[in-house]
């Protein structure tokens, strides 16, 4: 998580590179919300994408409080390589599609809601540096008890985002499944007598 060296920058490198992670999301749920049909899916993208960018924006401005050196793009990709990896996945999947289908949207939904997904990611983070402030002040010389509001607003929108996620997979499984239902089901009886009357024309 942080470099072996204590310094304050190492906090404030972190925290810089979860607002580049957060304001990658945002960008990616936009995108969703203008690829998805249903109004509903799309409001639930939208908001995330919102969240994500007040969280990218709350995230740098600690770091630039904390102190932080100058770091580029593809050092933060790197160092949060497993969450960035589940944008990029998602990313390549809608960049020429116009429209997403239900499965388009079911598999997508999968990879975001999942652990491996950034609104774990950013969750675990959130409340891992609310446990160990204590241990952050004493290690790096860090005070994060007076950015706890905004530590713990960040957590909160996660777990919600983490739901509504859940709720969108729960739907598209049900939209899934009637449409799978839906289909005729056809019963071919005894299709040797196909081949008995195919014969008899001839």
């Amino acid at each position: 998580m942080f470099g072996t060296r204590k310094s304050s920058k190492d906090i404030g490198n972190f925290l810089h590179c979860l607002g580049f992670l957060e304001s990658r999301t945002s960008i990616l749920y936009k995108e969703l919300s203008e690829k998805t049909v249903n109004s509903t899916f799309s409001s639930s993208f939208l908001k995330i994408s919102q969240n994500a960018k007040k969280h990218s924006e709350t995230l740098d401005e600690i770091a630039v409080k904390v102190g932080r050196s100058r770091m580029d793009d593809r050092e933060c990709a790197r160092r949060l390589n497993s969450a960035c990896d589940s944008l990029e996945m998602v990313s390549k999947k809608i960049e020429h599609k116009q429209l997403l289908s239900l499965k388009d949207l079911l598999e997508i939904v999968s990879v975001l809601e999942g652990s491996l997904g950034e609104e774990s990611y950013m969750l675990i983070q959130a409340k891992t540096f609310l446990a160990m402030a204590p241990q952050i002040c004493r290690l790096y010389g860090v005070n994060l008890e007076k950015f706890e509001n905004l530590l713990y607003g960040i957590a909160s929108d996660e777990e919600t985002h983490i739901e509504m996620l859940e709720n969108i997979k729960a739907a598209l499984d049900s939209k899934m499944n009637v449409k799978e239902g839906s289909a005729p089901n056809v019963k071919y009886t005894n299709p040797d007598s196909w081949t008995v009357a195919a014969s008899n024309r001839q």
